[in-house]
């Protein structure tokens, strides 16, 4: 055997070893595998009336934020995609533009605009302004105060991605073909030398009004619920649960700050299921 046939096995028997270990690693693999999908990017967090975030840590899985009684803070709620995202926010298990228990199926929220971020600045009084978010002690909190003190220390925030539509298409109407001129003895003209031709009597096209599933802005200047939806089995409250300890922080229903909001059309790509449920908590040192 020459020094050229013995090289010429060498490089077939490494060429086989390679192709027999992708084949196994491809065989290992499941023929029904799928990669998982990324979680949706939306995200929230808490700053000081300065605009600088709040120290935060993490135990046991969970982050948490440090406040400090008597410390303003706004939430800050960011939207990295290109479509619009409902957030409906909780405080303590209050709603922050309802005040009511938090529901994130029934409660509507603020709309956040593509690659946009919105402040949250306080429980929302009216249109035009809000109650600041302010750390206090767990007795002097809204949340105590409205009876529901079992959520202190759990801000959470539900998104809704908004329902796509695909375009409509264009429906071209055709053209009417013009009619000879009538004869003197025509008695289909109404007298002018005119005909009541089919353009004439089609009357004029109206906008669709939102279906009966789809939201529509309420007399109070907020999105109203969709009238069509499945009994949510939890509500939020039951969604975002109880930290299980003794809270020293809450959130006061603070002093009075303008924040001028206007109501928008946003129907939700799922009314009782939200794309992304987040929380974080606080506490004290």
């Amino acid at each position: 055997m020459t020094a050229r046939t013995l090289r010429y096995l060498v490089a077939a028997l490494g060429i086989g070893i390679l192709f027999l270990a992708c084949c196994t690693q491809a065989d290992a693999r499941s023929p029904f595998w799928r990669p998982r999908p990324a979680p949706p990017p939306y995200t929230f967090s808490i700053e000081d009336e300065n605009g600088n975030s709040l120290v935060t840590f993490v135990k046991d899985g969970r982050t948490l934020v440090l406040g400090e009684p008597g410390l303003r803070y706004n939430i800050r709620v960011r939207n990295p995609t290109g479509q619009r995202v409902e957030a409906v926010v909780s405080v303590d298990g209050r709603d922050a533009l309802s005040g009511q228990p938090g529901d994130y199926v029934n409660q509507r929220g603020y709309v956040i605009p593509a690659y946009g971020s919105l402040l949250v600045e306080g429980f929302r009084r009216s249109m035009e302004e809000v109650a600041a978010f302010r750390f206090t002690i767990p007795e002097d909190s809204y949340s105590a105060r409205m009876g529901t003190p079992q959520n202190l220390g759990v801000i959470g925030v539900a998104f809704f991605a908004e329902r796509v539509h695909s375009p409509a298409p264009v429906v071209r109407r055709p053209r009417s073909l013009p009619r000879p001129a009538p004869l003197p003895d025509d008695d289909s003209t109404d007298g002018r030398g005119s005909h009541d031709t089919e353009s004439d009597r089609i009357a004029p096209m109206k906008r669709s009004a939102p279906t009966a599933g789809s939201p529509a802005p309420a007399s109070d200047g907020r999105a109203a619920a969709p009238r069509s939806r499945a009994e949510a089995k939890d509500s939020y409250k039951g969604e975002l649960g109880s930290s299980g300890s003794v809270n020293n922080l809450g959130t006061q229903f603070g002093e009075s700050h303008e924040s001028v909001v206007s109501s928008v059309f946003f129907e939700r790509a799922s009314a009782t299921h939200p794309t992304l449920l987040s929380t974080l908590r606080y506490d004290d040192a």
